[in-house]
C-alpha cells in the first residue's frame, strides 16, 4: 500500500437477491471498481479473514470486497457505489494512516449527507 492509499472494505446488502445472486453482483462490482479512477486493487475478501459468523461462497466471503484506493479519490468511488447501488445498503469501512472512516448508504440523501465525513476524513490524510 502507498503512502496516499487507503484500504476501504465494501460490504452490499440486498434481502432480494439470495447468496448466488448477491455473490454475483458483489463480483460485478467489483469489475466496476477496479475501473474508478485511483483504485490500485479490488477484490473480493477471502473466507480466511472473515469475522466469526460471516457467510462465504467458494472461498470469498458473501457480499464483501475490498479495495486499495488513492486517498483523494475516495469520495469518487462512493459516488460509483451510491449511483450502482441505488435500492440496495452498502456499508464502507476506509482504513489509511491510522485513521478510519465507517460509512453507511441507503438512500441517495444519504450519499449527499456523507461527503463532509469523506472531506474530514481525505484531509486527514493528506
Amino acid at each position: 500500500m502507498s503512502e496516499n492509499s487507503i484500504q476501504v472494505t465494501i460490504s452490499l446488502e440486498a434481502p432480494q437477491l439470495d447468496d448466488e445472486q448477491l455473490q454475483e453482483a458483489t463480483e460485478n462490482l467489483r469489475d466496476e471498481i477496479k475501473e474508478v479512477e485511483g483504485v490500485e486493487q479490488a477484490d473480493l475478501m477471502p473466507v480466511e479473514t472473515a469475522p466469526p459468523e460471516s457467510k462465504g461462497i467458494g472461498g470469498f466471503l458473501l457480499g464483501i470486497l475490498t479495495a486499495e484506493i488513492n486517498a483523494k479519490n475516495l469520495k469518487t468511488l462512493v459516488r460509483v457505489l451510491g449511483d450502482r447501488l441505488f435500492g440496495k445498503t452498502i456499508k464502507i469501512k476506509a482504513e489509511g494512516n491510522g485513521k478510519k472512516l465507517e460509512l453507511e448508504i441507503r438512500r441517495p440523501e444519504d450519499l449527499e449527507a456523507i461527503m463532509p465525513k469523506i472531506d474530514n476524513f481525505i484531509q486527514g490524510e493528506e
